[in-house]
């Protein structure tokens, strides 16, 4: 069943990715339970759908080929359309945040918005594609018909990702890390050009796997601190600490609460100085 398994394994590595954030100890949710039901409810329609259609293609044929196929085709966007619908609903929820919380809250929130968008494009495509296979097929088996053959095309089987394992997401985190730290921290990086930054960033994101770091906040969070704190920061004594100091979590969690610890110290430096922050972010 290759369109409804291809969306399945979608749908998995998505689930990696957060669905809550926190800003200065308060959790603020990136998708509340309604939200969340709402993509489930509609990614579970698309892959009966997608069942659906994968049946016919493997029969070669159905009666009900042509509206099963515009069935697929209306569904294709939906998923997209429920995003686009979530950010309305988003402006209004988090309205109430002071600018610098939601700044923190949009940086924070970065790599599960996109995978969601990704995600929504790629649905998108598989059934298009299905559509199309579908609506080719003949309504009864009358003689050898090729369009079966679309099956293997829009999947390459299992394979790829039968249990999603965290190194390829961790691996596009490493590699959107010019763009964030651009955006959440723009003072630090200010003097490195493109391919500096780009290969700082690989630098600090490979370092922070070293450490045993297995999400995506763990990534963003590490190479935070090392930008906005400089390369030595974690050889600090109060920096070393929070690190070792296997009571306080995992390393991704210990490295958000120096991650946090890190942005009040510069906050309180630049209140003392009157200057402004380079805004670290915090989770």
């Amino acid at each position: 069943m290759a369109y409804a398994d291809r969306i399945s394994d979608l749908a998995r590595t998505l689930a990696q990715y957060p669905t809550s954030v926190t800003i200065t100890g308060t959790r603020i949710d990136i998708r509340t339970a309604k939200q969340l039901e709402s993509l489930n409810a509609q990614i579970s329609n698309d892959q009966k759908l997608a069942r659906d259609g994968d049946a016919l293609i493997a029969a070669g044929s159905g009666k009900d080929a042509k509206a099963l196929s515009q069935r697929i085709a209306d569904a294709g966007p939906q998923i997209g359309n429920l995003l686009a619908a979530f950010g309305a609903q988003d402006a209004e929820r988090l309205k109430t945040l002071s600018i610098m919380s939601k700044q923190k809250f949009d940086a924070s929130a970065a790599s599960r918005l996109q995978a969601e968008k990704r995600f929504a494009d790629e649905v998108a495509k598989l059934m298009a594609a299905e559509a199309s296979s579908v609506a080719a097929l003949p309504a009864s088996p009358c003689g050898p018909k090729p369009q079966p053959t679309p099956t293997p095309t829009p999947s390459p089987t299992p394979s790829p990702s039968p249990t999603p394992s965290p190194v390829p997401s961790l691996d596009d985190v490493i590699a959107s890390l010019p763009g964030y730290l651009q955006i959440t921290i723009p003072d630090a990086v200010a003097r490195y050009d493109a391919d500096s930054l780009a290969i700082a960033s690989k630098a600090a994101g490979d370092a922070a796997i070293r450490l045993g770091v297995k999400t995506p906040d763990g990534i963003t969070d590490y190479a935070t601190i090392q930008f906005a704190g400089g390369p030595d920061i974690t050889s600090q004594p109060w920096a070393s600490a929070i690190l070792k100091d296997a009571g306080l979590g995992t390393i991704d969690d210990r490295i958000a609460i120096l991650n946090n610890a890190l942005q009040a110290r510069l906050l309180m430096a630049d209140a003392m100085n009157g200057s402004p922050s380079p805004a670290p972010t915090s989770r």
